[in-house]
C-alpha cells in the first residue's frame, strides 16, 4: 500500500497488515498503539510514514497498523475487537487505539503528524514527551506529497474540496 523509503538499519517500519497480523502484534503487550484503517483511504494511506516517526522515538513501545480490507476482517470486529473494547466502523477509520494489555484505553480518530500522534500518546497513555518538531517530518512530507493527487480527489468526491 505504502513504499516505505529505504530505513536506516536499527530504525523501524511500521507497514499495512492484515487486521490478525497487527493484533497478533500488540495484543499482549503491557502497552501498545494500533492503528486502523481501510485501503484507499488518504488519512489511512498516510498513517505508515506518521507511525513510523512516532516509532522511532517510542522504540520500546509496540506500534501495528491493521487494514480492514474485506468482508472477513470487518466481521472479525465481534471477536476481535469488540472484547478489547475497539469500536470501528467505515465512518470512522483511520483509528489509533492505545492498548494496556490488549485492552484500548485510549482512541483517537483520523490520521495526523507523527508530532500530533506523539503528543496524543503522551498524554492518553502517560508517557514521557518526546523531543519530535511540528509539524511534519520530512518522510511525511514526501508520502503527502506522494498522495496528492488522491487527496484531492478524496477531497471532492466527499465535498471537502472543489477540484481546479
Amino acid at each position: 500500500m505504502c513504499d516505505m523509503h529505504a530505513q536506516p538499519e536499527g530504525t523501524r517500519s511500521i507497514v499495512p497488515e492484515p487486521l490478525a497480523d497487527a493484533l497478533a502484534r500488540v495484543a499482549t503487550a503491557p502497552m501498545a498503539v494500533l492503528g486502523l484503517g481501510i485501503p484507499r483511504c488518504p488519512a489511512t494511506q498516510m498513517l505508515p510514514a506518521s507511525l513510523t516517526v512516532v516509532a522511532n522515538v517510542r522504540t520500546d513501545l509496540p506500534i501495528a497498523l491493521g487494514i480492514l480490507s474485506g468482508p472477513e476482517e470487518w466481521g472479525a470486529r465481534e471477536t476481535e475487537l469488540w472484547p478489547r473494547r475497539i469500536h470501528i466502523s467505515r465512518s470512522v477509520v483511520p483509528i489509533l487505539v492505545v492498548l494496556r494489555e490488549g485492552l484500548a484505553i485510549a482512541t483517537r480518530r483520523g490520521g495526523a503528524s507523527a508530532y500530533v500522534i506523539d503528543t496524543w500518546l503522551a498524554d492518553a497513555a502517560e508517557l514521557p514527551p518526546t523531543q519530535l518538531a511540528e509539524p511534519w517530518a520530512d518522510d511525511e512530507h514526501d508520502e503527502l506529497a506522494r498522495l496528492a493527487a488522491r487527496r484531492a480527489q478524496h477531497a471532492a468526491v466527499t465535498g471537502r474540496a472543489a477540484v481546479d
